[in-house]
């Protein structure tokens, strides 16, 4: 099932915006689509879950979303938002902050996100936030829990959010090996890729407090992994406004 986009031909070139872990912030993905136009644009957009949470802007940005050809999958926080998962699994910061989002989405934004699939193939990718075997909470962050995805899914390829930190990886044997995703450089895909290709647009975690991307080109058969400054401050300051948890405003200036 597509979520609110209009289903390309097969063959088609497509250029595809990747985006995950939003996360509220309007700011940081305003200022990825005006850089992903200023490099040659796209024609649709992949969200990899999580368009929600943490930040001050959770319509905004599930606006911003539907003014363009999607393709979106939902993620913890999306979930949360909607009443489909409890918070038990959420720390105090993120559950005070998913909290207040629920208090903010109108009725036609809470079908929005409660209409999210887990799951979604397109283009020789499956589309998920956390993993092809936990799409909801399983953080890929080791080489066996990366192993154990690669025979979860029937596509060539993989991707995946909710870590926050930009990542290839392919199967090594019986384990699997991870590499660094570099930042304007273009990476021709295998097949059996497993790849969380941006860190994450509104609360990135690897250090750079910049909002992180990718493109993907079908017919060069590549993914490029970009960063795009936004107005940090401003975004802190209606976060402080909204009187969301410190911590959580705290980070977006570190990247961490």
């Amino acid at each position: 099932m597509y979520h609110g986009c209009s289903i390309l031909v097969v063959g088609e070139h497509l250029r595809a915006l990747i985006v995950s872990d939003v996360h509220s912030n309007i700011e940081a993905f305003q200022s990825v689509i005006a850089h992903a136009n200023d490099m040659e644009g796209f024609d649709q957009i992949w969200s990899l879950g999580d368009l929600v949470g943490y930040g001050p802007d959770p319509i905004a940005c599930i606006d911003l979303l539907r003014e363009y050809d999607h393709v979106a999958v939902g993620g913890n926080h999306d979930l949360a938002a909607v009443g489909k998962i409890g918070l038990q699994k959420f720390n105090m910061h993120a559950a005070a902050a998913a909290r207040w989002t629920t208090t903010q989405l109108t009725s036609d934004h809470v079908d929005f996100l409660g209409q999210m699939p887990l799951r979604l193939e397109v283009h020789d990718f499956t589309l998920v936030h956390g993993s092809p075997r936990d799409p909801v909470w399983e953080y890929l962050i080791t080489a066996a829990a990366a192993a154990a995805s690669f025979s979860r899914f029937d596509t060539k390829r993989c991707l995946v959010g909710h870590s926050h930190i930009p990542f290839l990886c392919m199967p090594d044997g019986e384990s699997a090996q991870f590499f660094d995703f570099p930042i304007d450089l273009p990476v021709r895909l295998r097949d059996a890729h497993l790849t969380h290709p941006p860190a994450s647009v509104g609360h990135p975690r690897d250090g750079l407090p910049t909002a992180s991307y990718a493109l993907f080109d079908s017919e060069e058969q590549t993914i490029t992994h970009y960063r795009a400054e936004y107005d940090i401050a401003s975004t802190q300051e209606r976060m402080t406004k909204h009187n969301l948890p410190q911590y959580l405003i705290n980070r977006l200036a570190r990247g961490r």
